[in-house]
Protein backbone atom coordinates (compact mmCIF):
# COMPACT_ATOMS: atom_id res chain seq x y z
CA UNK A 1 0.00 0.00 0.00
CA UNK A 2 0.81 3.59 -0.79
CA UNK A 3 2.64 5.45 2.49
CA UNK A 4 -0.78 8.06 1.84
CA UNK A 5 -2.75 5.29 1.75
CA UNK A 6 -1.58 3.66 5.03
CA UNK A 7 -1.76 6.75 6.87
CA UNK A 8 -5.49 7.60 6.62
CA UNK A 9 -6.46 4.02 7.69
CA UNK A 10 -4.33 4.41 10.61
CA UNK A 11 -6.40 7.96 11.44
CA UNK A 12 -9.73 5.81 10.69
CA UNK A 13 -8.63 3.33 13.54
CA UNK A 14 -8.35 5.58 15.64
CA UNK A 15 -11.85 7.40 15.28
CA UNK A 16 -14.56 6.60 17.49
CA UNK A 17 -16.83 3.77 16.37
CA UNK A 18 -19.37 6.05 15.63
CA UNK A 19 -17.33 8.11 12.83
CA UNK A 20 -16.05 4.70 11.65
CA UNK A 21 -20.01 3.62 10.65
CA UNK A 22 -20.50 6.84 9.45
CA UNK A 23 -17.39 7.10 7.27
CA UNK A 24 -18.00 3.46 6.19
CA UNK A 25 -21.45 4.58 5.24
CA UNK A 26 -20.37 7.39 3.30
CA UNK A 27 -17.47 5.44 1.45
CA UNK A 28 -20.44 2.90 0.35
CA UNK A 29 -21.96 5.96 -1.59
CA UNK A 30 -19.37 6.74 -3.12
CA UNK A 31 -18.11 3.55 -4.19
CA UNK A 32 -20.61 1.57 -5.77
CA UNK A 33 -21.00 -2.25 -4.83
CA UNK A 34 -19.79 -4.22 -8.29
CA UNK A 35 -22.93 -6.00 -9.91
CA UNK A 36 -23.91 -9.24 -8.81
CA UNK A 37 -23.79 -12.77 -11.37
CA UNK A 38 -27.15 -11.81 -12.64
CA UNK A 39 -26.81 -8.36 -12.76
CA UNK A 40 -23.28 -9.13 -15.02
CA UNK A 41 -25.19 -12.10 -16.91
CA UNK A 42 -28.48 -9.60 -17.56
CA UNK A 43 -26.08 -7.16 -18.79
CA UNK A 44 -23.97 -9.39 -20.94
CA UNK A 45 -28.40 -10.55 -22.40
CA UNK A 46 -28.74 -7.04 -23.22
CA UNK A 47 -25.84 -6.45 -24.89
CA UNK A 48 -26.36 -9.62 -27.17
CA UNK A 49 -29.82 -8.67 -27.90
CA UNK A 50 -28.40 -4.43 -29.22
CA UNK A 51 -25.73 -6.76 -30.97
CA UNK A 52 -28.50 -8.90 -32.96
CA UNK A 53 -27.05 -11.57 -31.72
CA UNK A 54 -29.74 -13.17 -29.85
CA UNK A 55 -33.36 -12.43 -31.02
CA UNK A 56 -34.77 -13.05 -26.92
CA UNK A 57 -33.74 -14.19 -23.83
CA UNK A 58 -36.16 -16.94 -22.61
CA UNK A 59 -36.28 -17.12 -18.88
CA UNK A 60 -34.74 -19.90 -16.77
CA UNK A 61 -37.36 -22.92 -15.38
CA UNK A 62 -37.40 -21.77 -11.79
CA UNK A 63 -40.80 -22.81 -10.98
CA UNK A 64 -40.77 -26.42 -13.47
CA UNK A 65 -40.46 -29.20 -11.28
CA UNK A 66 -40.23 -31.65 -14.25
CA UNK A 67 -37.69 -29.64 -15.26
CA UNK A 68 -35.50 -30.63 -11.96
CA UNK A 69 -37.14 -33.58 -11.88
CA UNK A 70 -35.56 -34.94 -15.23
CA UNK A 71 -33.32 -38.07 -15.01
CA UNK A 72 -31.21 -38.72 -18.19
CA UNK A 73 -32.38 -42.50 -19.94
CA UNK A 74 -30.00 -45.26 -18.83
CA UNK A 75 -29.05 -46.95 -22.04
CA UNK A 76 -27.64 -50.66 -22.60
CA UNK A 77 -24.97 -51.65 -24.90
CA UNK A 78 -21.79 -50.29 -26.66
CA UNK A 79 -21.60 -46.54 -26.33
CA UNK A 80 -23.11 -44.91 -29.91
CA UNK A 81 -19.48 -43.28 -30.83
CA UNK A 82 -18.46 -46.75 -30.68
CA UNK A 83 -21.24 -47.81 -33.32
CA UNK A 84 -20.03 -44.55 -35.30
CA UNK A 85 -16.49 -45.36 -35.25
CA UNK A 86 -17.80 -49.33 -36.79
CA UNK A 87 -19.89 -47.99 -39.16
CA UNK A 88 -17.97 -46.31 -40.86
CA UNK A 89 -14.75 -48.71 -41.58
Amino acid sequence: MSATLDRIIEEVRQLPPDEQRQLVERLTAIVPAPPNEDEREDEFERELMAEGILGEVKPLPDDDPEFYAYRPVTVTGQPVSETIIEERR
